[in-house]
């Protein structure tokens, strides 16, 4: 069998991978506090031919995945419980049975436990005040307002090392370092922040892997009807 059947093959599936990438940016391109994927393809081991000095490529791979941190629009929502940061590198905390979690995705509600009130993520999870507790709130005093310095802040020494959880949720790793409280945050209340994908930008992303994506499958097409032919011959 010819290596360009190979090699086409194994980078049609790899630039599917990378479809896929998109795809999630577009359909969360409504999900606030999300933060879009980008994919990094490279080049997969090349082979060199000692007898004819000839370098043979075998196609690309899909090598990695970031996380952009780069901000979303705020958009007003005049509730009370809704928040948004200012500084693109500074999350929310979230305890969950998996652990502490953190966001930017700041709408939040209040849940009953035992009796007693907190401040909860959408995922009914515990937000933290900056001592890292879970925020106790009255219902009552609702009327006259919350107080949007009791929700903790923290920020990280390399927001790329964060793991990546699910749509808008993060982990800290050892790459990113522990999370700090951050003094004096720049909390709007009353705001969300939205999708931080550029529908444009992925819409031409989307393009371009299309485009490969097919070019490696017609090489795979191809590379078949030789083979037939060949096959014929004999």
């Amino acid at each position: 069998m010819i290596s360009s059947f190979y090699t086409a093959s194994a980078s049609a599936v790899q630039t599917q991978r990378g479809m896929d990438v998109v795809a999630n940016n577009i359909a969360n391109v409504s999900t606030n506090g999300y933060k879009p994927v980008n994919g990094a393809f490279a080049d997969l081991v090349y082979t060199k031919d000692q007898a004819e000095s000839v370098t043979e490529g075998h196609g690309t791979r899909l090598a990695n995945t970031s996380t952009t941190f780069v901000p979303g629009p705020l958009s007003g929502t005049g509730q009370i419980l809704d928040f948004a940061l200012s500084d693109n590198n500074t999350f929310f905390a979230v305890k969950t049975p998996d652990g502490t979690q953190y966001t930017r995705v700041g709408n939040f509600h209040l849940s009953e436990h035992n009796g007693a009130y907190y401040l909860t993520s959408q995922q009914n999870g515990y937000v933290l005040g900056s001592d890292g507790n879970p925020i106790a709130v009255d219902p009552t005093t609702l009327e006259n307002g919350f107080d949007a310095s009791r929700v903790g802040v923290f920020s990280f020494e390399n927001v790329d090392g964060l793991a990546r959880q699910n749509e808008t949720m993060f982990l800290a790793t050892q790459a990113s370092g522990n999370a700090t409280s951050v003094r004096n945050p720049e909390i709007r209340q009353g705001f969300l922040e939205s999708s931080a994908v550029n529908l444009t930008d992925e819409m031409a992303n989307l393009i371009q892997t299309q485009k490969a994506f097919q070019f490696n499958c017609r090489m795979v097409q191809i590379s078949d009807e030789i083979m037939q032919t060949v096959n014929n011959l004999r």
